[in-house]
């Protein structure tokens, strides 16, 4: 044997080495995590690839029905005795979009020779209400998931996830927002914040994700009635290479085995409440196709 093909058998020897023993590290700290020893959401990732959503015809194609309105959300003052965590949470991320939007508000109405925090008669404030719907101000509305330690029966790996769809409507004559939550039990991955880096295992990392958007594009809420989504779903932007490489992330529901199951690291909510979010999406998120404040925030 020749000098130098021993020394490339060394080195091919010592790369296969290295190689196993990375997937024996990693196996070994997905095992101590409890992480799945292959995906929980059937299909993932290709089933959450654009071009495999299902088509008229197709298993598990349907479409979308009216939304109903929904009941209002709770107020601030509700919020605070229901959720005074949740409630923290969400007021100073809500005080800085207040700010901005108090902004236009104010503007648009203005250059119509509109003063807000005035009297208005009833057709003035109708003219008002037709400037400030063309802006997208009110109902204006954004959404913030969040794991906390809990004991909860919906609590896994004893954390439990919260949605919070947040919305405020716009007063001109109080110049004023009034502001309301809706708020559902929800998981992602296994649940563990620390394992928000690990891809396919840990939860959707913090990040501030745009909602309802993949590849800068649009798609709102989109039904669809496989178990693993039923009844539907909204994409989230980054679509691909959003923080620690994760990607192919959505907010989304599960029927039979599915429901409220483990995820590869999108947000499930069980499906009636998947419904009831789409009823608040449709009617209280005027700025739903704005990628600007069309936002998930994720926080631990």
């Amino acid at each position: 044997m020749s000098r130098s093909f021993s020394r490339t058998t060394h080195h091919l020897a010592g790369v296969v080495l290295a190689a196993s023993m990375l997937l024996a590290s990693t196996s070994a700290a997905w095992a101590a995590s409890g992480a799945p020893a292959r995906p929980v959401e059937e299909g993932w990732p290709q089933s959450h690839f654009l071009e495999n959503d299902p088509k008229p015809g197709e298993p598990g194609y349907s479409e979308a029905a009216p939304s109903p309105a929904p009941p209002q959300g709770m107020t601030d003052a509700r919020l605070r005795v229901v959720d005074p965590d949740g409630y923290q949470a969400l007021l100073s991320e809500r005080t800085a979009r207040e700010r901005t939007l108090l902004s236009k508000a104010r503007s648009t109405l203005k250059s119509s020779g509109i003063t807000p925090g005035s009297t208005m008669s009833a057709a003035t404030l109708r003219r008002a209400d037709a400037l400030l719907a063309q802006t997208a101000v009110s109902p204006y509305g954004f959404l913030k998931f969040r794991l906390v330690p809990s004991n909860s029966t919906y609590a896994r790996n004893g954390y439990l996830g919260t949605l919070y769809f947040t919305y405020g409507i716009y007063s001109p004559v109080t110049d004023s927002y009034k502001w309301y939550t809706a708020s559902w039990p929800a998981r992602s991955g296994n649940n563990r914040p620390r394992d928000q880096r690990v891809v396919g295992v840990g939860p959707i990392p913090e990040y501030a994700w745009v909602f309802g958007f993949a590849n800068r594009v649009w798609y709102g809420y989109q039904p669809d009635a496989r178990e693993s989504f039923a009844p539907g779903k909204w994409r989230l932007d980054p679509w691909t290479g959003g923080p620690y490489g994760r990607g192919y992330l959505e907010v989304h529901g599960g029927i039979n085995e599915h429901q409220f199951a483990a995820t590869n690291g999108c947000i499930r909510l069980h499906p009636g409440n998947i419904s009831a979010l789409k009823s608040y999406y449709d009617t209280k998120m005027a700025n739903k196709k704005d990628r600007s404040t069309a936002k998930l925030t994720v926080d631990y």
